[in-house]
């Protein structure tokens, strides 16, 4: 979790990667099972998207439940304690925003926004940039992780300002769908089954993904699991046919055709170029 200075953490992070500038922080860290933070008073505007596993956070004596596919909202000057799931690993990455960069409207809007939402596309992709940008320093670096973290409040604000104009169940449905999904693992891909799930029909839970998402739920689906691969060659040896196969594709054709598609280069060349970043 970002700038927690004594911050109290049981069972230290198994995994942790930061990208900052000096009033923007990006994280992405994983935690093992039964893990805490905190308590602590929170110092920023802080974006929680979890990845995998489960957290409870308990703000100001409110208990607030991530499931995967989901990303909460927490404001400065409230306190937290965040317990992860017991019984598995938790895996989340966050951004968080300094006070002092966020304008008096912004801020009104965060204060006024739902605590919990879907994650939108635009979200995962604005924090797939922060984590990824070279830590260059100076103005021109900070400047530009400055920019990014307030257009990732703003992707929130965007998405809680939809939400507010759908019927009260289509969330709902949503949400029960991204939870099956997250539960169900890389295994086969089964619109009817996650629509059973959801409580809706194939064809409702199609445009409930379209609506909110801007995705249908099987592109959804693989592109999670291309954004996990792309992580998997990022940060371990594993060979591209290992990170298929753990990823839940078919082959790992299928992969580097999603790769590709999404990152603009194959498995290879994305290794290459994040092993290359990491030695500089």
């Amino acid at each position: 979790m970002p700038r927690a200075s004594h911050t109290p953490l049981k069972n230290i992070p198994i995994r942790i990667r930061v990208a900052n500038s000096s009033r923007v922080m990006f994280g992405d860290v994983v935690y093992a099972p039964g893990g805490t933070c905190g308590p602590r008073v929170q110092q920023e505007y802080q974006l929680v998207v979890l990845v995998e596993g489960g957290v409870a956070a308990d703000v100001e004596g409110q208990e607030r439940r991530l499931q995967p596919g989901e990303v909460g909202l927490f404001l400065p000057g409230r306190r937290e304690m965040f317990n992860f799931a017991a019984d598995r690993k938790s895996h989340h990455t966050w951004c968080s925003v300094h006070p002092s960069l966020v304008p008096a409207e912004l801020a009104e809007a965060c204060r006024r926004a739902a605590p919990v939402l879907p994650v939108s596309r635009r979200l995962e992709q604005l924090l797939e940039v922060g984590l990824g940008m070279p830590l260059t320093g100076g103005a021109q670096g900070d400047g530009l992780i400055d920019a990014v973290g307030l257009a990732c409040l703003q992707a929130y604000l965007f998405t809680d300002t939809r939400q507010e104009r759908r019927a009260t169940d289509e969330p709902d449905a949503l949400r029960r769908a991204l939870v099956w999904l997250g539960q169900e693992g890389h295994g086969a891909v089964d619109l009817p089954a996650l629509a059973r799930a959801a409580g809706v029909s194939p064809a409702q839970l199609v445009k409930l993904f379209k609506r909110h998402l801007g995705i249908t739920p099987i592109r959804y689906v693989w592109e999670t699991r291309t954004r996990r691969g792309a992580q998997l060659l990022r940060e371990t040896g594993l060979t591209v046919g290992e990170v298929a196969h753990r990823c839940g594709f078919q082959t790992p054709f299928h992969f580097s055709r999603w790769c590709r598609e999404l990152h603009g280069m194959s498995p290879r060349v994305l290794r290459e170029k994040a092993w290359g970043a990491g030695s500089g």
